[in-house]
């Protein structure tokens, strides 16, 4: 009768703490959400008091001030002169996205072959952009490589980057097709 007991008891012990150990995980689980659910709060609260400011604005006949414009970002592509490598720099201003090329060519290559003229984008001729495709078809295999992004430029890059990862950059000198949507 004992060991009956004493196997129920053990039994009984064994299920607690299998609970007690899922609670556990499902507290975890449940402060991730609630720290989530914080932060859209928040976001919810900030938003509110800004259309709560144009409100108080038009009532009192103030202009309101314009939503601020989402900053856009400057690409800039680089070609190192040595092995035809391109290398993409994104900055907030044209100087600081071709710096970031040109020591991401520096990185890789030697600094000596990134001094070609960077191309960059022009995020004001660009406003109307929300994506850019760009189609490159090397000269060695006559293999087609496509690319993506949000400019003309990072598409480029892109296409220009599959291109050079599967067969000699050489090859890549090609002048690509883009469009944008």
């Amino acid at each position: 009768m004992s060991a009956i007991r004493n196997s129920l008891v053990l039994l009984l012990s064994a299920t607690c703490f299998f609970f007690a150990h899922n609670a556990g995980a499902q507290d975890r689980n449940s402060q991730e959400r609630i720290r989530i659910l914080e932060t859209r709060v928040y976001q919810l609260e900030s938003n509110l008091s800004q259309i709560n400011q144009r409100l108080a604005n038009l009532e009192y006949g103030q202009r309101p001030q314009p939503f601020p414009e989402p900053a856009r970002e400057v690409a800039c592509m680089v070609t190192d002169t040595g092995y035809n490598k391109v290398f993409l720099g994104k900055g907030r201003i044209k100087l600081e996205a071709e710096a970031a090329a040109r020591e991401a060519c520096g990185k890789a290559v030697n600094s000596v072959y990134c001094n070609a003229t960077a191309k960059c984008s022009d995020p004001q001729k660009d406003a109307n952009i929300r994506g850019a495709i760009c189609v490159l078809t090397d000269t060695g295999y006559n293999k087609t490589f496509k690319g993506e992004g949000r400019s003309l430029i990072e598409a480029e890059f892109a296409a220009r980057s599959a291109c050079g990862s599967s067969v000699n950059a050489v090859y890549c000198m090609a002048s690509p097709r883009c469009e944008t949507f």
